[in-house]
């Protein structure tokens, strides 16, 4: 799906419900979660444990774990053509176009701590260094 943004956004998302299925029954982790990302700015979420963060960006990121997870119902609509002004469900488009965005456009910092930023190493490196390993480098 496709079409025109009338505002400034680059992510957002309508009505998002995500699911996982266990053995003792469904888990509605979102239900009707809307969230809006302007052009040019950052977006921290913050909440107590066990909100919906996480899974909130891991299905803006269209990173749930199928089938234990879906995406139900919803929209999370991606601005994707600066020059066409075109948006993209990124709920309804195919594994390989989303691998194409995922890392180079839209990205996630894990609150894990094995895949968190590095005190070490300077943020900037670090950013740069995730850019650049989903840049085509040739």
């Amino acid at each position: 799906m496709s079409g025109t943004l009338r505002n400034e956004n680059l992510i957002k998302t309508e009505d998002l419900h995500t699911y996982f299925y266990t053995e003792r029954g469904v888990v509605r982790a979102l239900s009707g979660v809307n969230v809006e990302v302007k052009k040019r700015k950052i977006l921290g979420i913050i909440g107590e444990s066990g909100c919906g963060k996480s899974v909130t960006a891991l299905s803006i990121m269209q990173l749930i774990p199928y089938p234990l997870g879906k995406i139900v119902k919803g929209k999370i609509l991606y601005y994707s053509d600066e020059k066409e002004k075109k948006f993209v469900d990124l709920a309804k488009i195919n594994e390989k176009r989303m691998r194409n965005i995922r890392g180079k456009e839209i990205a996630m910092i894990f609150q894990e701590p094995m895949t968190s930023l590095n005190p070490v190493y300077s943020i900037g490196d670090q950013i740069t260094e995730a850019i650049l390993t989903h840049e085509n480098t040739n």
